[in-house]
C-alpha cells in the first residue's frame, strides 16, 4: 500500500471514529429505533434480553459490526477456539463483535482474556445473545460487554465458532459485517450499513427537535401543544 494510501485509510478511520463517538454523546437508541422505523427497517432492535454487563452504564456502545457464528458442540474435540482465535484476531478498529449463539443456552461465549485482545486490536466492545464469564475482570477492564448473563462454563465441547465475517442472526437481528451496533441501556439497535447514513442524519435532526421540545415543555407549554408544532414524542 502506498503512503498516499495509508494516510487515506487513517483519514477514513479517524472520521469513522469521531462519528462514532458522537453519536454515543448525542444520540439515544430509541431516537435511532425510531428512525430506522420511518425508514421502513421495523425488525432492527436485538432482545431485551440482551443487556449490559456494566448496569450502570451511561455511555452507548457504537461501532462496526464484526460477526461471529456459533454452533452446538457435541464433542470435546481438540483445538476448540481456532475459528474464534482468529475472528478477534481479525477486529479492527473501530468495531463490535457481535457473536451470535442461536440461543443456545448454558455455555460462555465471551471472557477477560477475549477482551483484553480485542481491546488491542482497537475494538469498542461485544454483543453477545449468550453468556460471558470473568464479570468481576470485565467490569475492570471498562470495556463494554453486553449479553443475556454470566455462566461460568466453558463453551469447550459445548459451543463452537463455525465461522466470521458473514451475515448472523443476533437476538433476532440479522447482522451483516459493517452494520452499525447502537447500544446502550435501553436495548441494542442494528443499523444496516446501506442505510447507515439517512439514519444517521435523521436520528441527528430528531435529536435536534427533540431539545426544542424539551424546552417548550420547561417553559410550560402543553403536551397537545408541543405535538402539534413538532410531531415528535
Amino acid at each position: 500500500m502506498s503512503k498516499g494510501n495509508i494516510v487515506a485509510t487513517e483519514t477514513r478511520q479517524s472520521e469513522r471514529i469521531a462519528l462514532f463517538d458522537r453519536m454515543a454523546n448525542e444520540l439515544y437508541v430509541a431516537v435511532v429505533s425510531d428512525i430506522l422505523d420511518s425508514l421502513g427497517y421495523r425488525n432492527q432492535v436485538m432482545s431485551p434480553k440482551i443487556q449490559p454487563v456494566e448496569k450502570n452504564s451511561r455511555v452507548p456502545l457504537v461501532g462496526a459490526a464484526a460477526t461471529v457464528h456459533f454452533a452446538p458442540q457435541y464433542e470435546v474435540l481438540p483445538n476448540p477456539y481456532t475459528t474464534l482465535i482468529a475472528a478477534i484476531d481479525a477486529l479492527q478498529l473501530g468495531e463490535v463483535a457481535v457473536l451470535a449463539t442461536g440461543g443456545l443456552d448454558g455455555p460462555a461465549y465471551w471472557g477477560e482474556l477475549f477482551s483484553n485482545a480485542a481491546i488491542a486490536r482497537g475494538a469498542r466492545g461485544t454483543v453477545i445473545d449468550g453468556y460471558h464469564r470473568d464479570t468481576r475482570q470485565v467490569l475492570e477492564l471498562g470495556f463494554p460487554v453486553y449479553s443475556t448473563g454470566a455462566s461460568p462454563l466453558d463453551s469447550w465441547g459445548r459451543a463452537n465458532a463455525i465461522g466470521y465475517g458473514h451475515a448472523v442472526n443476533c437476538g433476532g437481528v440479522l447482522v451483516n459485517p459493517g452494520d452499525i451496533i447502537f447500544a446502550e441501556i435501553d436495548g441494542i439497535a442494528v443499523i444496516p450499513h446501506q442505510i447507515a447514513e439517512q439514519t444517521i442524519e435523521g436520528a441527528f435532526a430528531k435529536v435536534a427537535k427533540e431539545d426544542r421540545c424539551r424546552d417548550d415543555l420547561r417553559e410550560g407549554a402543553l403536551l397537545s401543544e408541543v405535538w402539534k408544532k413538532y410531531k415528535v414524542l
